[in-house]
C-alpha cells in the first residue's frame, strides 16, 4: 500500500445512546465522535419550547442535520424553518438563534471543524449521568461568560415565541 498514513487514533464507533453526554442549557448534548476526531459531531436534543440565545461562533460554521422535530432559525437578516431531514449551515461570524416551538424534541447532529463549542459544553455542562438540572438553578450569566471565553459569545436573548411561530407559519 503506498502513501499510508499513521495516526495514534484508532477506528471507533458510538452506538445509539453512547457517547460523552452532558446537560447543556437544560438540553442534552452527546459527543458522538471520538476525542480528537474532526469533524466534531454532537448529537443535540432540544426540548419543546427550548431556544438558543442570539450568539455567534467565531471559528466554526454551525452546521447540523435535523433528525427529528422542527426549528425556527434566524441567521443574520435571514429567517427560516427547518424540519426533520433538513441540513442547515450557519456561517461562522454571523449571529444566529434557534427555537423549538414544536411539540416534540428536536434532535440534530451538529458538525464542527474545531472543538471550541465542545470545550464550551464540557466547561458548563453537567454530566448526564447526574439528574437533569432545574433551569431555575442555572447561572446563565456565568455560562454566557464561558461562551465568550470559548469563542461563541452570547449577543442577546433567544427569539421570542411569537417570532419563532411566525417563521414556522411562513413555511406552510
Amino acid at each position: 500500500m503506498t502513501g499510508s498514513i499513521t495516526t495514534d487514533r484508532r477506528a471507533s464507533k458510538s452506538a445509539n445512546g453512547e457517547g460523552e453526554a452532558y446537560w447543556f442549557y437544560g438540553d442534552k448534548a452527546i459527543l458522538r465522535s471520538p476525542d480528537g476526531a474532526v469533524p466534531v459531531i454532537i448529537e443535540h436534543h432540544v426540548g419543546p419550547g427550548a431556544s438558543a440565545p442570539l450568539h455567534v461562533h467565531h471559528d466554526v460554521d454551525d452546521s447540523f442535520y435535523l433528525l427529528s422535530g422542527q426549528l425556527a432559525l434566524r441567521c443574520g437578516d435571514e429567517t427560516f424553518a427547518a424540519k426533520a431531514g433538513d441540513y442547515v449551515s450557519l456561517p461562522k461570524g454571523v449571529p444566529h438563534a434557534l427555537s423549538n416551538v414544536g411539540d416534540e424534541e428536536a434532535v440534530l447532529l451538529q458538525t464542527h471543524d474545531a472543538d471550541s463549542f465542545l470545550a464550551f459544553i464540557r466547561r458548563v455542562g453537567v454530566p448526564a449521568d447526574r439528574p437533569r438540572p432545574d433551569l431555575a438553578s442555572m447561572d446563565f450569566a456565568a455560562m454566557n461568560e464561558v461562551a465568550g471565553e470559548t469563542g461563541q459569545p452570547v449577543l442577546g436573548p433567544p427569539m421570542s415565541e411569537d417570532e419563532a411561530r411566525a417563521i414556522l407559519a411562513r413555511r406552510k
